[in-house]
This record gives structure tokens, sequence and C-alpha cells, in this order.
């Protein structure tokens, strides 16, 4: 073990700097995943009644937040944990394997991609809604069914 300004620094608190600054790089994804579904589901359930502009607010506070959340995520990515890495250069400590480059990447791609998708899908709704009537006329099917629960029960001899 080595000293540096008279603390003496061990693997395993460089093994919990490692974890905490994974765990607020989880954070930082597991608060995005929630406001993007929360997002989806209320834009989805408001449906039509939500005005053009209450959309674009909407749609502005989410990518502010997903921006800020992404900027986080990359910092502590890019930022923290070679700097953790280095530390445990520095102190002759193993470095512990298993921090995945391809794990980085497609989580990178996931916040890139559905922050876009869910910005879209707010601003424009009818992007994501079924057209019913189209749907009918593709099933003719359906359409049978349908007339069938429709259909007046026959009157009863009394």
């Amino acid at each position: 073990m080595r000293q540096i300004e008279g603390q003496e620094v061990v693997e395993v608190q460089l093994l919990d700097l490692l974890l905490e600054v994974n765990k607020d790089i989880d954070t930082q994804f597991q608060v995005w995943i929630s406001i993007t579904f929360a997002v989806l589901v209320a834009s989805f359930v408001a449906g039509k009644r939500l005005t053009g502009g209450a959309r674009f607010a909407i749609a502005a506070l989410y990518i502010c937040a997903a921006v800020i959340l992404y900027l986080r995520y990359m910092r502590g990515a890019l930022d923290y944990i070679p700097y953790v890495y280095q530390l445990f250069i520095t102190y002759g400590a193993p470095v512990p394997q298993g921090s995945s480059q391809l794990a980085f990447d497609l989580r990178r791609v996931l916040f890139l991609f559905g922050s876009a998708v869910t910005s879209l899908a707010v601003l424009f709704p009818q992007l994501g809604h079924r057209d019913e009537a189209r749907d009918r006329r593709m099933d003719p099917s359906a359409d049978v069914a349908a007339e069938d629960d429709q259909a007046p029960e026959p009157a009863s001899p009394d």
C-alpha cells in the first residue's frame, strides 16, 4: 500500500469507490427509463385531449431532462470510471475486469434513440395510434364478429 497526501488507500476502498460510481451510472439510466415510460404512457392516455402547445411543452421538458441525465451518465462513464481505474493502477491494486464496452455502447444508443422516439411520440401522437377504421377494412371477420355482438336476441315465446 502507498500513501498519498497522508491517506492510506486500500483495495477495498477502491472497490467501494468503483461500485459507487457504477451505482450512480445505473441510477441515471433507471431514472431516464422511468421518465421515458411515464411520458409515453401519459401522452398515450391523454391522446387527442392535449393541445399542440401542451405537447410541445411536454416534449421540451422531457428533452431537457433526458439531456441532463445523458450528460450525467456520460460524465460518470467517460470521466469517473477511467479515473477510478487509474487509482487502482497508481496504488498497485489489481484492476477489476468486467466493464463491457458493448454495454456502454448499447446503453448510449438506447438513451439517444429512446429519447428521440419518445419525443416524436409526444409531438406526433398519430404515429403511435392504430387506425381502427383501416383495421376493420383489412379484416372483414372483425366486422362479422362485431355484428354478431350487436344482433338483437330473439324474443322468447311467452
